[in-house]
């Protein structure tokens, strides 16, 4: 009998990282399945073909999108390519909606199912979007329970399987164990900083968390900082701006380690994106930064139609976390809020609260395997 194919496309490490799961809970389900595509080291271990790792390509932003134009063109041809050749039953597309909701018509014309994991952000802009999925989409899998009516009312199918953060959860140290392997005294008042995991990202966020951090050094005297890098890379970039930026308190930066670092903390400053759920998620008190290029922030003001930005905010419905976006992300107002949850237990208190109600929305661990039998289940027998 000729094994079932599937075929992924996760653009970045967060989607890597998604995608690994999926594939190791579908692998134990379906041995036999052959899984190949774009991703990273994440899918390479559990089991997947790696055609092209484009992990590292995560870009934001009108302009840098444009730089990678040909890029982009010569990997959609390569793997329109592969589909026709290879023929897969399904095609998992992982979030990078600017690309696989473009790759998925041409993947849908040769007659291949197409199933998309991490749904695009169609409740914040863009809800014109959901026309042509419905046209090219056979299956969405969602991880937040808010957005079955939306795709159901649109007639299409539509799974919700919970947010795979609610596995992955679990610090593997305690908040003792990490202060004392990192140097940081128990008594201590710490506070994360998590500017991104792009370089863009970085580059833009770090000057500004840094110059913030100092403030909150000046009215908190024992607070401490600590900075973890999802690699090598970023880690030394951070180090290169803070020094080309002088700031002058000290910030340990830490590689690979976000969930016990962020567990062993008071307060975060955190870029927008899906670090700000998993802070929140963690009981960890927040402020939300983010700063992009000025063409393509005055684009997105005009396009999104809700009126928080973080994550965390939009799956809690309101805002518990201060969002400081654009010209309004300056360090004095930044530090205001993080001092106000290191040195009023109530406030800190009564963020906690309301972050524990954000968690339960998450759903309940499983969802990776909840998200391969969509899929199996999709492929047929």
């Amino acid at each position: 009998m000729t094994p079932r194919k599937l075929m992924v496309v996760a653009g970045e490490k967060s989607g890597d990282l998604h995608a690994s799961r999926i594939i190791t809970s579908l692998k134990k389900l379906s041995p036999s399945v052959e899984v190949f595509g774009v991703g990273g080291e994440s899918m390479l271990r559990s089991g997947a073909e790696i055609l092209t790792d484009i992990t590292g390509l995560a870009v934001v932003g009108l302009a840098e999108v444009a730089s990678n134009y040909f890029t982009f063109r010569r990997l959609f041809r390569r793997l329109i390519e592969v589909a026709r050749r290879r023929k897969p039953d399904v095609a998992l597309l992982v979030d990078y909606p600017g690309f696989n909701l473009r790759l998925a018509p041409a993947l849908k014309s040769l007659g291949v199912k197409v199933a998309y994991f991490v749904s695009p952000q169609v409740w914040a802009w863009g809800r014109r979007r959901i026309n042509k999925m419905r046209k090219c989409v056979d299956r969405m899998i969602v991880v937040f329970d808010f957005e079955v009516p939306i795709y159901r009312r649109a007639g299409i199918d539509v799974v919700f399987v919970g947010h795979p953060l609610a596995e992955v959860l679990t610090p593997t140290m305690s908040r003792e164990d990490f202060r004392r392997e990192a140097g940081i005294p128990e008594e201590a008042k710490v506070v994360a900083i998590l500017p991104g995991s792009r370089l863009q990202e970085v580059s833009r966020h770090v000057p500004v968390m840094g110059k913030a951090a100092e403030i909150i050094r000046g009215k908190v005297a024992d607070a401490r900082f600590i900075l973890p890098a999802a690699s090598e890379e970023l880690a030394g970039e951070c180090r290169r701006l803070l020094e080309k930026h002088r700031v002058s308190v000290p910030i340990t930066i830490v590689k690979d380690v976000v969930c016990n670092a962020v567990s062993a903390s008071d307060a975060a400053i955190v870029s927008s994106g899906t670090a700000t759920l998993e802070t929140g998620c963690l009981g960890v008190p927040l402020v939300v930064v983010y700063k992009i290029s000025l063409l393509t922030y005055l684009i997105a003001r005009r396009l999104i139609t809700i009126s928080n930005i973080g994550l965390i905010n939009i799956v809690a419905g309101k805002t518990v976390a201060p969002e400081f976006v654009q010209r309004e992300a300056r360090p004095g107002a930044i530090a205001e809020e993080i001092v106000r949850f290191l040195t009023d237990p109530g406030v800190h208190g009564a963020v906690r609260r309301q972050l524990s109600e954000v968690r339960a929305k998450l759903g309940s661990p499983g969802a990776s395997q909840r998200a391969a039998r969509a899929i199996l289940d999709l492929m047929g027998p």
